[in-house]
């Protein structure tokens, strides 16, 4: 993101679900803020978290500071030989773990969320969510109508299945193993997890669970949706 710093948050917060559930619209909220928020950054981060898990190292090792992290994954590691040059991570990722990624599978680092919860204590995490057969078609849009921006991959690989019902059957199971997973590790914690739905859920959760933070719902805004729930971020005020 672009926005200068003006805030620090007294934790880090981690958002933990999958991309296509408002991840720009999370850390926009936040930069507007003043805080510092991650997203994607290209995928370095999740780059540089899975060489820390690897090296059994604090996962934030090779990443800068920040308040908030969100879309922390990795697809077609493949590409990373020809990206190694424009980021010094992917160089030491390469260097370092020494194997053929062509075809290794994607790294979603988000999935990391209890190392995350144990290294990093008094964290908060952000489990974005939304119905599962929406966040399928937003995902599978992904694929059509742009030759810049495909997105086939999955934790068999990327380009592995034959079909887009494949793919999406893949999806729906990664799906729920995660969110079960999510809620059943932070189910005692209320305080530590906020579940948001980005299609049901008023933007008011976010700043009541993190009322300590003094975030402006007015810095709600849309960014990068699909047009099945613009109108449903423009709601939720």
């Amino acid at each position: 993101m672009i926005f200068r710093r003006r805030k620090k948050a007294p934790y880090s917060i981690f958002q933990i679900g999958f991309n296509r559930c408002g991840t720009s619209s999370l850390a926009y909220l936040f930069e507007k803020c003043g805080y510092k928020a991650a997203h994607w950054e290209k995928g370095k981060i999740a780059v540089g978290m899975e060489l820390a898990r690897i090296n059994d190292e604090p996962l934030l090792s090779y990443t800068d500071d920040y308040d908030l992290y969100t879309d922390l994954e990795k697809v077609n590691l493949w590409r990373l030989p020809k990206l190694k040059w424009r980021y010094s991570i992917f160089r030491k990722y390469l260097r370092e773990i020494d194997e053929d990624v062509e075809q290794k599978p994607p790294i979603y680092a988000f999935k990391y969320f209890k190392k995350l919860d144990k290294q990093y204590t008094g964290s908060k995490f952000i489990l974005n969510t939304r119905n599962v057969d929406n966040w399928i078609e937003s995902r599978l849009k992904l694929n059509t109508n742009n030759n810049k921006i495909a997105y086939r991959s999955c934790t068999c690989g990327d380009n592995v299945h034959e079909s887009k019902e494949e793919l999406a059957n893949c999806w729906r199971g990664e799906w729920e193993e995660h969110h079960a997973s999510v809620k059943s590790y932070f189910s005692d914690r209320p305080n530590s997890l906020l579940v948001f739905n980005i299609e049901k859920d008023p933007v008011n959760k976010i700043t009541s669970f993190f009322k300590r933070l003094e975030l402006d719902t007015s810095f709600w805004k849309k960014r990068n949706p699909t047009t099945e729930y613009k109108n449903l971020l423009d709601n939720q005020t």
